[in-house]
């Protein structure tokens, strides 16, 4: 009997998407975003302007844009209403502890914080 991984299923879907968004990314050119502008067809406005006030020598930068991101996702899943509890900034921590902890995980998380900080990654609707 096969046991079901939810770890493995969530680093699967993680690497479909960073692929598919590194695919949009070079569709779209490699032309990087000018400092205090909002790229177009890419992360929407507040959360853009969210990871640009991220310092850029911040040794957390990339889990800071990753956390950015999943806030965003989840409050367009679930609701505003999301931002009014206080147990969401707890929840949020321990959903990137457990990606941190699966390998595969962990790995196309870093690559996403990498295209979130790029300005590639397209804002799913």
């Amino acid at each position: 009997m096969t046991t079901i991984d939810p770890s493995s299923q969530v680093a699967l879907a993680l690497q479909s998407q960073v692929a598919a968004m590194k695919e949009r990314g070079k569709a779209r050119g490699s032309a990087a975003p000018q400092a205090g502008s909002t790229p177009q067809g890419t992360v929407s406005g507040t959360l853009a302007q969210r990871m640009q006030a991220i310092a850029p020598d911040d040794p957390n930068r990339r889990q800071k844009a990753v956390r950015l991101f999943l806030q965003a996702e989840m409050v367009r899943e679930f609701g505003d209403a999301l931002l009014n509890d206080p147990q969401f900034g707890t929840m949020l921590d321990a959903v990137q502890e457990q990606m941190a902890r699966d390998e595969k995980t962990a790995a196309a998380v870093s690559a996403l914080g990498e295209l979130l900080l790029a300005g590639k990654v397209a804002s799913p609707r």
